[in-house]
């Protein structure tokens, strides 16, 4: 249909068919996601929370046994409206189910089949982690599922100091999304609070907390932008040569930038009076590997007598029916998450203690280079979800507790094929570092010069990466620091440091 206007054009209106990607999540797929990100100790408080909540949700006392009629519940997903009581004996049968029901109904805070998992900031009151705390921000800030979907990812993939550990492409990739997508997502979730969180590197970090207080068009947005390096190198008589400023005005824009945050995700890392928390243990029996899961997560089961009332429909109102039911759907589907989040760390944690066996008996030298998705085919998940599992959970060994996601990393190749794990590259640039003669320190060419003869190739700017990482200054630096012995500090420069 073609419609004309007064100054002549046409516009025509056509009605077409357009094919567009979308990602819809079930309540209960995503409540199984944040049970995946949550770290063991948020999850105790979690089930904790939810059996406080919803009195059709118990926990199974340590000497009590489930009955044959409890364990065949296991396959009853939509059956409850028209099945009938189970003949066997009921192990709640001498409780009244209309006492029980009446007594419970005005506890369990309104749950309702349609209604969404409880807030967060409900449930985990303290203690809680980088991750929750942006949880609670992602709810309102996106519009779509694919977005809470992309924003939960990213989250997934933060370090301990608040930075992205994978990048843009990669998260695309897992998801099968646009990297355009995890890119604005990215961004939005860079100004949550704690600001500069998401970021790929602290100049990105500084600078959005810099944008945040509307000082990212100044002298120190310039700083940080081009001239960051002088400023962490304490070059700073050349970076007011650049900026053309006295060096009086210099430092006072150096100590306002130290006041940044320069690690905004390790004000919820466990502090030094806290304990972490492992959710496997890695053992060895007979001369094997094994993996055993923490205790502290309780047993879970519906309530029998929730069941009675919905077997029993011509006893209770339908008001009465509709709560019991929505009640037992909602516990259901509580008790399947936390087995699907259970059940999957165990398989991510067997899955690299097989493969790291080298590792838990040799050290450090012997790790195997490991990515997601090799764990992801062995255990038959989507990469997202293994990425999701290895997030703030840790797993103890006989060589300490060590984070799961410390068992990923890229391979560098050898002389005569093989491949070593960049995480034994990086101890080993350490020590070789640790062993240097301190008056002569050993520049990053000189470090790829002695790898490269133990056969491992490498390019200088990846030992620069690595030692970057391990907060080992250059080789200038490190001469400088001896010399001095006790270099000065710049007030208020102390996290330049960290």
């Amino acid at each position: 249909m073609a419609v004309s206007t007064k100054s002549g054009t046409r516009t025509e209106l056509r009605v077409g068919v357009r094919q567009q990607q979308r990602l819809t999540l079930t309540p209960q797929v995503r409540q199984t996601i944040e049970m995946l990100v949550l770290p063991l100790t948020e999850l105790r408080v979690r089930v904790q929370q939810e059996l406080l909540q919803n009195p059709a949700l118990e926990e199974v006392a340590e000497e009590e046994e489930e009955s044959e009629s409890e364990e065949a519940e296991a396959g009853e997903e939509n059956e409850t409206d028209d099945s009938a009581p189970d003949d066997e004996p009921d192990p709640m049968a001498e409780i009244e189910a209309e006492d029980f029901f009446q007594e419970n109904q005005d506890n369990t805070g309104g749950l309702a089949l349609g209604e969404e998992p409880p807030a967060l900031e409900r449930t985990l009151a303290a203690g809680r982690t980088l991750a929750l705390h942006l949880i609670e921000q992602l709810g309102p800030s996106v519009e779509t599922e694919l977005e809470r979907t992309i924003g939960l990812e990213i989250i997934g993939n933060l370090d301990e100091r608040g930075y992205l550990d994978a990048s843009v492409p990669e998260i695309a990739g897992s998801l099968g999304v646009a990297e355009e997508q995890v890119e604005s997502m990215r961004r939005r979730i860079l100004r949550f609070d704690p600001t500069g969180v998401a970021a790929l590197d602290l100049g990105e970090c500084l600078l959005a907390q810099l944008e945040a207080a509307g000082q990212s068009g100044g002298p120190l947005g310039r700083i940080v932008r081009e001239h960051l390096d002088l400023v962490i190198r304490e070059r700073f008589r050349e970076l007011a040569s650049v900026m053309g400023s006295d060096i009086s005005v210099v430092m006072r824009w150096v100590r306002r930038i130290g006041e940044l945050d320069f690690r905004p995700g390790t004000q919820f890392s466990p502090g030094p009076e806290q304990v972490v928390v492992p959710d496997a243990r890695a053992y060895q029996f007979n001369g094997e590997w094994r993996v055993e899961m923490s205790d502290g997560i309780p047993k879970l089961r519906t309530s029998p007598a929730y069941r009675v009332v919905l077997k029993t429909p011509d006893r209770h109102t339908p008001e009465e029916q509709a709560f019991a039911r929505d009640a037992w759907v909602r516990a259901k589907g509580f008790q399947r998450s936390v087995q699907q989040r259970q059940e999957t760390v165990r398989l991510v944690a067997e899955d690299i203690v097989h493969k790291q066996t080298d590792f838990l008996n040799r050290g450090i030298a012997h790790i195997r280079p490991l990515v997601l998705n090799d764990v992801a085919q062995d255990i038959g998940r989507a990469e997202s979800t293994v990425s999701r599992v290895v997030s703030n959970k840790f797993l103890e060994t006989p060589r300490g507790v060590i984070p799961f996601r410390r068992f990923f990393h890229s391979a560098l190749s050898l002389r005569d094929g093989r491949q070593v794990s960049s995480e034994a590259v990086r101890a080993r640039v350490q020590r070789i570092v640790e062993r240097e003669d301190p008056q002569h320190p050993l520049a990053d060419d000189q470090i790829v010069q002695l790898l490269d003869r133990e056969g491992i190739m490498i390019a200088r700017r990846t030992v620069a990466k690595y030692r970057k990482s391990l907060k080992i200054p250059s080789s200038n630096e490190r001469r400088a620091r001896y010399r001095n012995r006790a270099p000065g500090r710049i007030p208020g420069w102390g996290p330049a440091r960290s």
